[in-house]
């Protein structure tokens, strides 16, 4: 049998920082070993910078978009 540690959580979706600070602030403290919550801050700084480049390169895309069909 494998024994699991879960956390449940509810985030207001039209404000989200409050409930995602309190997630994050919740795993690590659940991990009392340093190497490790810095594993996985580090983990999650890496998703972070993954989404952040997906979406400016969309908003990119778009103002490109954007630029090219207002001069036709």
């Amino acid at each position: 049998m494998q024994v699991r540690n879960l956390l449940e959580c509810t985030v207001d979706l039209s404000q989200p920082l409050p409930g995602l600070t309190t997630v994050i602030s919740a795993v690590l403290s659940a991990h009392p070993d340093v190497d490790k919550r810095l594993a996985v801050l580090h983990a999650l700084s890496d998703e972070i910078t993954t989404s952040l480049l997906t979406l400016e390169d969309g908003i990119g895309e778009e103002e490109s978009y954007d630029k090219r069909r207002n001069t036709h």
